[in-house]
């Protein structure tokens, strides 16, 4: 213990010792090395546990809790959240998978109990529960659905036709968060449930979402029977986009001619998109022999006396006697050729997309004469391809456009031409300051670090010279004596020691002495 505590000590004082700078950063680096222990050891605590199953239905996650319980498997529950210990997760779903009824049951109803003893009445209650759970599972399965609820009401059935009453349905759907359903979609779940009932016409099942909006409303509308809304927005999009074309094609070709701002076009465009089969047949005028028959016939015929019955009355005997006797041989040639005129079948498909009809109108500012007129429409008819078997139309008309409507064209152009240069010299200003500032933050920036780089010469200086060389301790000399000590030198001293304390008695005493030597 005390040989930690003189370690504790031995450290300490060496870090009391270091400069101001290295102790910051000698308490930064521990400091992030605090946190990061603190951040790893929260991270493994949180990963301990592993989400089994989320979004659960109530029913569903009493169930799965009730069995985790069972199996003394710790457990924790955030909203409807199950998690556990992330190595028993797989474990866990493939055991309590099969428990996951999506708050729905179906056929699991004749699990429970037992149908003896069940009246008839029963039974068919007990049924319409088993379908209502079944479809609604089913719908629940769909992404864009987050819950359903399916509500039959059963047809009821008579010995009379006409006394027969078709079932009825009604769906709540709960939508997704961030999904929508269109009306295809709605189409489907119509289907499905209609197909899944018995005598329920998809006319009687109705569509309603979390926010009451009923969503098979005008669903089954005659009019929109064969096509679905999408694909009617597209065909419209499509014929807007074909009729945009040929405006700016009619513009683009008379605007260089007429003038810019002095043409006005419109077309309308009528697009047959149903797939079309039409069989054409053509006749050959040249007769082509399919088949031959040729008969030969020879009879030789040789005839003697004969009685022959009179053919007026068979019951008289009258008769009539023939004594010529008369030979004949004939010969018959027959050839019969049967024709057929040729023909030449051909099958065409249309393409959906043709144009049926179209029409344009062209207004020119200014009076037109007639043959500038005829030109105009001339180049109009060629540039959208013209048919007049179509019944297509081309309207050419000259007619002086109102000023204060060109003077209102004429600001917005010279308002949309100064907001364009606003716009530019707005955006030269930012790039000069952008670029100001870049250069200043440049400059900052070598500044710093040509400052950051003296104060780590600085620091390494002082390191070098101050901080990591220990100081030297000073040498001692001893002293030299150059003079042997005896008599005559201890009597110098003592005088110049008397000498040096009193000098006035000693000036007195060469005074003397020099007086005496005078005398003498």
């Amino acid at each position: 213990m005390n040989k930690l505590l003189e370690r504790v000590k031995v450290v300490w004082d060496k870090f009391k010792s270091q400069s101001k700078k290295i102790k910051i950063a000698i308490i930064v680096a521990c400091v992030a090395v605090l946190i990061a222990v603190a951040s790893t050891a929260i991270y493994t605590s949180s990963n301990k546990y592993q989400v089994l199953f989320s979004n659960l239905d109530p029913s569903d996650a009493q169930v799965i809790l009730a069995k985790l319980n069972e199996s003394k498997i710790t457990t924790k529950i955030q909203g409807d959240t199950i998690s556990v210990p992330k190595d028993k997760v797989d474990e866990l779903r493939l055991q309590l998978a099969p428990e996951l009824k999506a708050g729905s049951k179906g056929y699991e109803l004749m699990d429970s109990g037992s149908s003896f003893g069940m009246t008839d009445e029963e039974f068919k209650i007990k049924k319409l529960r088993m379908q209502e759970g079944e479809l609604e599972k089913t719908i629940k399965s769909f992404s864009q659905v987050e819950s359903a609820r399916v509500h039959i009401t059963p047809s009821t059935d008579s010995v009379f036709v006409k006394e027969n009453t078709p079932g009825k349905a009604a769906v709540y759907l709960k939508i997704a968060a961030g999904s929508k359903i269109n009306e295809d979609q709605v189409k489907s779940i119509v289907a499905l449930v209609s197909g899944s009932t018995e005598n329920v016409p998809k006319e009687n099942i109705e569509v309603i979402d979390d926010k009451m909006n009923l969503l098979t409303k005008g669903i089954n509308d005659n009019a929109n029977a064969g096509a679905s809304s999408e694909t009617i927005d597209k065909q419209q999009a499509l014929e807007k986009t074909y009729e945009d074309k040929l405006q700016k094609e009619i513009i683009n070709l008379l605007e260089p001619v007429i003038g810019k701002n002095k043409i006005n076009a419109t077309v309308n465009v009528d697009l047959d998109f149903d797939s079309k089969q039409k069989t054409q047949t053509v006749l050959d005028p040249n007769k082509v022999t399919v088949s031959q028959e040729t008969i030969k016939e020879a009879n030789n015929d040789g005839t003697g006396g004969t009685n022959s019955s009179s053919p007026v009355d068979n019951n008289i005997s009258n008769t009539v006697n023939n004594t010529a006797n008369t030979s004949s041989k004939s010969t018959k040639d027959q050839q019969k050729n049967n024709y057929e005129i040729g023909k030449t079948e051909t099958k065409v498909i249309s393409a959906p997309g043709e144009v049926k009809r179209m029409t344009a109108s062209v207004v020119v500012d200014g009076n037109l004469d007639a043959a500038t007129q005829k030109a105009i429409q001339d180049s109009v008819s060629n540039a959208i391809g013209f048919n007049s078997v179509r019944g297509d139309q081309v309207s050419v008309l000259g007619m002086n456009f109102d000023p204060k409507i060109k003077d209102d064209a004429q600001s917005g152009v010279d308002a949309l031409n100064a907001e364009v240069k606003n716009a530019q010299m707005t955006k030269y200003i930012i790039m000069g300051v952008i670029g100001l500032g870049i250069l200043i933050a440049i400059v900052l920036i070598l500044l710093l670090k040509r400052k950051k780089k003296q104060k780590a010469e600085e620091q390494l200086l002082d390191v070098v010279i101050g901080e990591e060389l220990e100081p030297k301790q000073p040498e001692t000399f001893e002293p030299i004596d150059f003079e042997t000590q005896s008599k005559k030198t201890h009597m110098e001293s003592e005088i110049k020691k008397y000498a040096t304390s009193k000098p006035d008695q000693v000036v007195e005493i060469i005074k003397s002495w020099l007086t005496e030597n005078e005398g003498r």
